[in-house]
């Protein structure tokens, strides 16, 4: 290996030996110009990732904002006894197995201006 790097360098001194002054100028300028470049690149590279850091910072706040639960308050507008022998018998196929329950039955309203119509008994025998 470093027979490998005394190879190369004695190339480069025997090129750099026979290149004429101005050569030698024009190449250091040109290695310039690739430096200068490189740097810009990497600089612009530097940037673009600070600002997705920053894009990803903010998303993280927005998650963590819209993960809270908001508070659900609802109002009991209506509470309504479910007689199925009321209504008419139905023929047919599809058959509504909740129109057939028996029970009380609610009718909330919610703070985000839902209204929820609410068969099951489980909150009905919480309010009696």
């Amino acid at each position: 290996m470093a027979t490998c790097l005394v190879e190369d360098s004695s190339f480069e001194e025997d090129q750099l030996a026979s290149m004429t002054k101005d050569v030698i100028v024009r190449a250091s300028r040109l290695l310039d110009n690739k430096i200068r470049n490189i740097k810009e690149e990497m600089q612009r590279t530097n940037l673009e990732l600070d600002s997705y850091k920053e894009k990803i910072k903010e998303n993280q706040e927005k998650i963590k904002l819209n993960k809270q639960l908001p508070y659900l308050v609802g109002n009991i507008v209506e509470i309504s006894e479910m007689n199925p022998e009321d209504e008419a018998e139905e023929d047919g196929a599809n058959i509504d197995l909740d129109s057939q329950r028996k029970g009380k039955c609610v009718v909330l309203k919610t703070s985000t201006r839902q209204t929820i119509f609410y068969l099951l008994l489980d909150l009905v025998t919480l309010i009696n």
